[in-house]
């Protein structure tokens, strides 16, 4: 713990070495991240996150599409093909986002907390984890054909990876936006509604 609480008072100068350290604390959901996101220190690794779940997403539709059809991975497609399902993962996972952003921003709003759009998507970039898991699963789980047994694991792996980014995305609004726990639980409770 130390060493992560190290980190978080350097300048940002190696961002790999910044990110590593710092990844405890983005899976946990430390108090540490999301003042990094209140004083506007956390954009990159915001867009690292979700750089990681729109490549996650596409390949996940990549696996899903090599299994059912023939597509070509010989010789030029063989970077052109993938690059193609990343960049749509990529497009999709920021859609959604920004999507969640302006929910979560209503969310926040409506039960006192401060918004704005650039450091709600820092917060939501920097609960973004779970959604490594959670987004190509989910798409797998609902787009591609598999065994029930793999159907019962998929079904497990979806769940804990919700339950996961509901922690996450209520510790922002607990320590980015400053609402309570109680509060902070109804708002994402209503964000997850819609």
């Amino acid at each position: 713990a130390g060493r992560v609480c190290y980190v978080f008072n350097r300048p940002q100068n190696k961002v790999s070495m910044i990110y590593t350290s710092v990844f405890p604390a983005l899976i946990t959901g430390n108090e540490k991240i999301f003042e990094l996101a209140r004083d506007g220190k956390a954009r990159l690794i915001s867009l690292i996150n979700i750089s990681v779940a729109g490549t996650l997403l596409g390949l996940s539709n990549l696996v899903g599409t090599l299994q059912t059809e023939s597509i070509p991975l010989s010789g030029s497609y063989g970077l052109l093909v993938p690059g193609l399902f990343i960049l749509y993962g990529i497009c999709t996972i920021i859609g959604v986002l920004l999507g969640l952003c302006l929910v979560y921003w209503a969310g926040a709003k409506a039960f006192g907390g401060v918004g704005g759009f650039g450091f709600i998507l820092d917060l939501i970039g920097v609960s973004a984890v779970p959604f490594w898991l959670l987004a190509p699963l989910l798409n797998y789980f609902l787009q591609f054909e598999f065994s029930q047994a793999t159907r019962v694991l998929l079904v497990i792996a979806i769940a804990g990876s919700f339950i996961w980014s509901f922690i996450l995305l209520r510790q922002s609004l607990i320590f980015g936006q400053g609402l309570s726990v109680g509060r902070a639980t109804l708002a994402l409770g209503a964000m997850w509604i819609f």
